[in-house]
């Protein structure tokens, strides 16, 4: 009775202590959790990590592997469903699976998993373990067994484990085999033959751990208590019972200190080194539950990694928990915005918004109460620490508040102080808001003229000092102003300055940087220009920058850029800001913490700056979880570089194998998909990927935390793509081997393809040019016909009448003629008239003939113009010649009637009006062409007329053109008085010969 009486009273303790626990695990411990909105699996009841570094998860539906970033089913080769997964262990074998079904199997290093064992005990498999020899034994549900290499060997009774039932097995750092049953547990020390009964009882126990000294702790789901053994002698063992309960789990972090699975209780945690201080009334447990954040109450399994994670699995997710880097200071509860500045002793001093101000000194720690909320913290060497508020300005000395002045406005909440900054002499300059800029000096105060006429720019929102002394006023919209030597200097947008609200200041020599609104801009020769960083959201709103040596104790050279935006907190390396200065791309930073760690009031007028460093090289950053503090150059806290696989090559949708390199596409795909990832447990967020893609990027491609790369219609060829990785810590992180492929030409683009459709283009543009040339010449060879039989109508018509009427007319009045006397004047006159009518009837006569064409369908045209120098009756002294060239051809009616025409009119214009010595007539027979020249040596025509095609009142010129176009035949017209007149017509043969001619040479025929 009494041994439960105090069992009782020690399980009311402990409960007491956990409810009452003041140092919660949520206030050290930075938390994530995957539940089934996150697309995690749920119901983790078996955790291991795997040499490579990966997270496996046993489920009640199947395995996962986890990379901190995505979760991936494991599918084995025969493709049968796993079921329950109940135990997992990593060896250096590979990954053991036990099933709740029955069975184990091991899946080798390469992802395939083995052929079943034989020799394994039936029934539900609880754990694996593996001694120091490399066999791995098993608790199952109908015994004990161990591995040999071949199949597994049951553990009974020869060996000292009686029990047919086995419910834990594990090995402890000393090598000690430790083994439950229903019954009892029992230990195999190191040399030992058979098992040793250690005298504890407890009939449900669940799990056996052990920490780095060799203690022992072991949970019983069934009971209200935890076991913690420890070793006595070779073979003896002493044990405590600690109430708590009902634990399922169990793991030890590297101090030793336990955390433990419960089973509607969440996690605990137990510092095992102040077991015996709950008597003393301190806090032996710390709880954390679902009301905390975790994903349920129920924890199935817990590991802790090899980089410190502890990760759990409950029955509605994962979580993993981590110690906090940035832990917040201890600050009054209520607290709202701070003002940070570190005095010359290199103290921190903290202002709030409720008027509290606190110092954090290596003694001790000071705090000093005002009745304002504080909205300036300034250090000087004049004034020592100055604060701002609406009630004026107080200087911190000697431990003591001191007013050094009221505002020179009337003091309301409103008009708060923004800024402020000390000049050399000790004058103080503050901004006051909605009123402008005022400065302390010969106690009084000095108002400053505005440097804009815009109301949004009356006050400054940010103020330094750089080293020199020179006084710098940041403004609303791209203003900037400095003091210096009573003479103010003033940048805007006109001198580059494009950063919106000018919120943040830093002065390295040879250079001044200034953050605002929307980026980072630097001051070189007089002018400001932006530094170019990719995912610009991150570094919109930015409240501080600080430098600090890119190594620690290297004093100036090389200075990093820590930036403080409203999304979090980020560094921009030294050497990447000058690769970026001096042209290069894409400008590569870290983000020392993950998304949503960092949140801001993007409403809410902050006190500036954001961040300050300190002497010793901390840097502190008031957020929205408190003021944080930062140690630029900590080791990350991954203990293993991050491990980087290019998973999948996807084209077209279709998941291309990548185990056998180089990959060759089987065809060029519109869109190519690259996945790719990097394990890293402990901060993924963190992780940022650069891509590049050999023979299509010249550069790196920022992806963020992206891990896919997409490509659009790639070009025929070969590819190397490259993926790294940067971490917090701003290293970069390479895998072993670039994935090689290459992308084939379309079929479409082959050279036979291209010689073969080039080919059959051009056969195809032959048939379409040749059957529209026929039907050309087929219309033009109609509508010439039609004109050659109009004209014979019209010949024909003017033949039989008119000329017959005015021929019947005439002989009328030559008999009137006739009977008059021969002396008569009036006969002499009749006789005038009637030789002017025979003149116009030869000229209607010749008109006619011109209309018909009328030579011989036989008569080579130049046997036709050879009596044009008859008809004309033209004077024997000119040298007329015609000639052929080439042998003659049949030409179609139209064509030799056109050809006639207009030759027969320029050789009469030559006879009767050049004055020429000179006259040739020349007809070219060729296969593609049909042409006739006629040529004189005359005095040529007037230049105006030429151009006018004809004298006003004379249709010869303007006939020929006429007569030309009818048949679409191309007239050329040279005239000269030096050289005479050069008229050439001519036509396609297609269309002027009957029939082709062949490709002989045609002799040269010349008459005359």
């Amino acid at each position: 009775m009494r041994t439960y009486v105090i069992l009782l009273l020690s399980l009311v303790l402990g409960c007491l202590a956990c409810s009452s626990a003041v140092a919660r695990i949520s206030n050290d411990m930075d938390h994530r959790r995957w539940t089934a909105s996150d697309r995690g699996p749920t119901a983790v009841g078996a955790l291991a990590q795997t040499v490579d570094g990966y997270l496996w998860l046993g489920t009640h539906d199947s395995l996962y592997r986890f990379d901190g970033f995505e979760f991936e089913k494991f599918e084995p080769a025969d493709g049968e469903p796993l079921g329950v997964v109940s135990a997992l262990a990593s060896t250096a074998e590979g990954l053991w699976v036990g099933f709740r079904i029955g069975g184990a199997r091991l899946i080798s290093a390469d992802g395939v998993m083995q052929p079943v064992d034989p020799g394994l005990p039936d029934g539900v498999v609880y754990s694996f373990a593996e001694d120091q020899q490399g066999r791995v034994w098993v608790a199952a549900d109908e015994g004990l067994a161990h591995h040999d290499g071949t199949g597994w060997r049951p553990i009974g009774k020869e060996m000292g484990f009686t029990s047919r039932h086995a419910r834990a097995v594990h090995v402890d750092e000393d090598g000690y085999i430790w083994a439950a049953s229903e019954e009892e547990l029992y230990m195999l020390p190191p040399g030992a033959s058979s098992f040793i009964g250690t005298g504890i009882r407890s009939p449900s126990i669940s799990e056996i751990a052990s920490s780095p000294s060799g203690d022992v702790w072991v949970t019983d789901r069934s009971t209200e208590r935890l076991l913690h053994l420890t070793k006595t002698g070779f073979a003896g063992v002493e044990f405590e019972e600690i109430p708590i309960s009902s634990t399922n789990s169990i793991v030890l972090d590297e101090q030793g200190d336990a955390w433990l699975g419960t089973r509607g209780s969440g996690l605990h945690y137990l510092a095992t080194g102040k077991i015996h201080e709950a008597t003393e009334g301190r806090d032996v447990i710390s709880s954390y539950t679902a009301r905390d954040g975790l994903s349920s109450d129920y924890v199935l399994a817990q590991l802790i990694d090899r980089d410190g994670n502890l990760w759990v699995g409950t029955d509605a997710g994962l979580d993993r928990l981590k110690r906090k880097d940035l832990a917040p200071l201890a600050l009054s509860t209520g607290v709202g915005s701070t003002a940070l500045a570190v005095d010359g002793d290199g103290s921190l001093w903290v202002g709030s918004d409720s008027g509290q101000l606190k110092g954090f000194t290596n003694a001790i720690d000071s705090t000093f109460e005002l009745d304002m909320p504080i909205n300036s913290l300034v250090n000087s060497q004049q004034h020592g620490l100055l604060i701002g508020g609406h009630q004026g300005v107080f200087s911190l000395s000697d431990d003591e508040l001191v007013r050094v002045a009221a505002l020179p406005v009337e003091s309301t909440p409103e008009s708060a102080v923004r800024t402020m900054a000390v000049g050399q002499n000790g004058d103080i300059w503050v901004s006051v808001n909605r009123e402008g800029l005022f400065v302390w000096a010969d106690q009084q105060w000095q108002p400053i003229d505005p440097f804009s006429d815009s109301e949004r720019q009356v006050m400054p929102v940010s103020a330094s000092r750089d080293p020199l002394g020179k006084l710098w006023f940041g403004y609303r919209d791209n203003l900037l102003v400095s003091f210096a030597e009573q003479t103010f200097e003033r940048w805007s947008y006109e001198e580059g300055l494009d950063i919106g609200h000018v919120t943040a200041m830093l002065h390295l020599p040879g250079r001044t940087w200034v953050g605002g609104q929307h980026g980072l801009a630097y001051l070189k020769d007089g002018r400001f220009h932006r530094l170019d960083v990719p995912a610009a959201g991150s570094f919109q709103n930015i409240y501080a920058l600080i430098a600090v040596p890119a190594e620690k104790n290297a004093g100036e050279s090389g200075m990093d850029i820590w930036v403080h935006s409203r999304s979090g907190i980020f560094k921009l390396p030294a050497a990447e800001i000058d690769r970026v200065i001096a042209g290069g791309e894409t400008l590569f930073y870290s983000s020392y913490d993950h998304i949503g760690r960092l949140p801001m009031d993007p409403h809410k007028v902050l006190p500036l700056p954001t961040g300050v460093s300190t002497p010793e090289g901390s840097l502190w950053f008031a957020t929205g979880q408190g003021v944080v503090r930062v140690d630029p150059h900590k080791p990350s806290d991954m203990t293993h570089p991050p491990v980087i696989t290019i998973q999948a090559l996807i084209a077209d949708g279709v998941d291309v194998g990548i185990s056998a390199a180089p990959v060759r596409l089987s065809a060029p795909p519109q869109r190519l998909v690259i996945n790719y990832s990097a394990l890293n447990l402990t901060a993924p967020e963190s992780m940022r990927f650069q891509y590049r893609l050999r023979g299509h990027d010249s550069e790196w491609v920022d992806a963020g935390r992206s891990r896919k790369a997409v490509f659009s219609r790639l070009r025929p060829g070969d590819y190397e793509f490259h993926v790294r990785v940067l971490d917090e810590s701003g290293q970069f992180y390479r895998p072993k081997e670039a994935l090689v492929f290459s992308v084939p030409r379309s079929f479409y683009l082959r050279p036979w393809f291209l010689l073969l459709s080039s080919g059959a283009l051009l056969a195809l543009v032959f048939w379409v040019s040749r059957v529209y040339t026929q039907r050309e010449k087929a219309v033009l060879r109609t509508r010439l016909e039609e004109r050659f039989h109009e004209r014979e109508r019209i010949a024909r018509e003017l033949h039989d009448t008119l000329l017959q009427s005015v021929q019947g007319m005439m002989l009328s009045f030559q008999a009137v003629t006739d009977s008059l006397p021969k002396e008569s004047h009036a006969r002499h006159a009749m006789e005038r008239a009637l030789d002017r009518a025979d003149q116009v009837m030869a000229e209607g006569r010749d008109r006619i003939t011109g209309l018909r064409g009328e030579i011989s369908p036989a008569e080579d045209l130049a046997v036709a113009f050879q009596l044009l120098q008859q008809e004309a009756d033209a004077s024997v002294s000119v040298a007329y010649r015609v000639s052929n060239v080439g042998q003659p051809m049949p030409l179609r009616n139209e064509v030799r009637d056109v050809f006639y025409q207009v030759g027969r009119e320029a050789v009469f214009n030559a006879l009767r009006h050049a004055e020429a010595t000179q006259i040739s007539v020349t007809f070219t027979y060729a296969k593609d062409r049909f042409e006739m020249l006629v040529a004189d040596d005359g005095v040529g025509m007037d230049p105006r007329y030429q151009r006018m095609r004809g004298r006003p009142g004379h249709g010869g010129l303007r006939g020929i053109y006429e007569l030309a176009e009818r048949i679409e035949a191309t007239l050329m017209i040279v005239s000269s008085e030096q050289s005479g007149t050069r008229i050439r017509l001519s036509l396609p043969g297609t269309i002027a010969y009957e029939k082709p001619i062949d490709d002989k040479q045609n002799r040269s025929i010349r008459t005359g």
